[in-house]
């Protein structure tokens, strides 16, 4: 489909976020989607695909809510399927009594969280986890993952049908701008005309936006490997994750083990790696040994990596906003270590808030880019541990 004059809108930005924003507001608007690599862009289809938006965002429940609502009734559409199953957080005897408060606060929440000694979690879970370092864990009953190219290519397909247009490799050189107010963005030279633009470009925000508006955000790279393992998993297997080895586990439908983490900053943005180091392989036979029962002869089957970096932010939560002291119309989403998987459904809510006005079920002021005092990219985030880094 040919391009027309103007936009109402143009998503910079192919990957999930931009996906789910271009489906948000297909319905009433003109959109465009351009994403400077493949269609569904270089990040989101690496990504590990899991959905513990509960257990990450456990300051914004009514977020957490309106995610996990749309993860569940978007299920079936198309060829993605939502694996629910429950994610449980190991917790040692330092950090017990900060946890079993959590719980209790997320239970008031309306949550279906619990804490669980590490008895419970035997009785519940039996021969799934090696507890001798943890006195117990939190258990988070509506967690899940997806699968991260077929969740972003079902909106991307889901917002084309409604009209939205996606144009892929396609490299945006700048957003442009007159009298305070944006007016398009330049491809190859040329102007491409709209009311808003949508950055949703992770860490290369910062270099896009650079001239109109300080972005403190930065690029880091994050690892996984899948393991073929002596031992069949049930539908009762739970994911896992715990702090001592900054990992996370969970079950594939193949019978393999998911394992991620050794996350680390990128010093050259951009730059591809295709292979994990050498570092987190190590720390990885590690914790499996340690964490999951009866694994037998644990093999390394793939690996993967973020290619050219993913995006962190120095509080480990989105910034999404149409910052007062930018140009008018312009708006920024960023969902910063945590994931864009599982933070895309408010993500999008809360552009079109920014676009529409429209109310949110949520609060998005905690998403505003204001709240930084200290907008420069010289930081460091809890979510980015350097463990298995180089």
């Amino acid at each position: 489909m040919p391009r027309t004059d103007s936009y109402d809108v143009i998503v910079v930005g192919g990957g999930v976020i931009g996906c789910a924003t271009a489906r948000e507001l297909a319905p009433d608007h003109d959109v465009l989607v351009l994403e400077g690599g493949s269609a569904g862009g270089d990040t989101s289809p690496k990504a590990s695909g899991l959905i513990t938006t509960i257990p990450d965002f456990p300051e914004h429940p009514e977020a957490c809510a309106h995610a996990m609502d749309f993860f569940h009734s978007y299920d079936g559409t198309g060829q993605f399927t939502f694996t629910p199953r429950p994610g449980i957080q190991l917790v040692t005897a330092d950090e017990e009594s900060w946890w079993r408060d959590h719980a209790a606060t997320m239970a008031d929440h309306g949550f279906d969280v619990t804490y669980l000694t590490a008895g419970e979690i035997e009785d519940r879970y039996p021969d799934a986890l090696v507890l001798d370092e943890f006195v117990g864990g939190v258990e988070f009953a509506d967690c899940g993952w997806v699968d991260p190219y077929t969740y972003t290519m079902t909106l991307k397909e889901d917002a084309e049908r409604n009209g939205v247009q996606y144009e892929s490799n396609t490299r945006v050189e700048a957003v442009e701008t007159d009298d305070g107010s944006v007016t398009g963005v330049r491809v190859d030279g040329e102007t491409i005309t709209a009311d808003h633009v949508v950055c949703a470009t992770g860490w290369r925000t910062r270099n896009l936006l650079s001239g109109l508006v300080d972005v403190p955000v930065r690029p880091f790279r994050w690892q996984t490997v899948n393991i073929e393992v002596d031992r069949e998993f049930d539908e009762e297997f739970p994911m896992a994750w715990d702090t001592l080895s900054g990992m996370y586990w969970r079950p594939e439908h193949n019978g393999d083990l998911h394992v991620g983490g050794g996350t680390y900053f990128v010093e050259t943005p951009g730059s591809h790696r295709s292979s994990i180091t050498e570092r987190f392989r190590e720390a990885v036979a590690q914790t499996v040994i340690e964490r999951v029962r009866d694994i037998g002869d644990a093999r390394i089957k793939s690996e993967d990596c973020c290619p050219t970096g993913d995006a962190a932010t120095p509080d480990d939560m989105p910034i999404i906003d149409a910052p007062d002291d930018a140009p008018d119309g312009l708006v920024i989403a960023i969902t910063g270590p945590v994931g864009g998987i599982m933070c895309s459904p408010f993500v999008a809510t809360a552009v079109r808030s920014h676009i529409t006005t429209d109310s949110t079920p949520f609060p998005i002021d905690q998403y505003r880019l204001g709240r930084f005092d200290d907008r420069s990219a010289d930081f460091e985030c809890a979510h980015v541990t350097e463990r298995g880094g180089i």
